[in-house]
C-alpha cells in the first residue's frame, strides 16, 4: 500500500488547522481591540462579515 498520497492530505490537513488557529487568534485580538476603541459586537460583525454569535464563540 503506498501511503504518500495519504500522508499529504494528512500534513496539508494540520497546517490547515494550524492556519486557521491562527486566523482565529488575529481575529479575536482584532476584535478585541476594535472593541476597546469603541466599537460595539454589532460593528465588529459587520466589518468581518462573521455573525455576533460566531464571534462570541471564538
Amino acid at each position: 500500500m503506498d501511503t504518500a498520497k495519504l500522508e499529504l492530505a494528512a500534513q496539508r490537513y494540520a497546517e490547515a488547522e494550524d492556519a486557521r488557529e491562527a486566523a482565529a487568534t488575529d481575529l479575536r485580538a482584532e476584535s478585541a481591540a476594535a472593541q476597546a476603541q469603541g466599537a460595539d459586537e454589532v460593528q465588529v460583525a459587520q466589518a468581518t462579515g462573521i455573525p455576533v454569535e460566531e464571534l462570541r464563540d471564538l
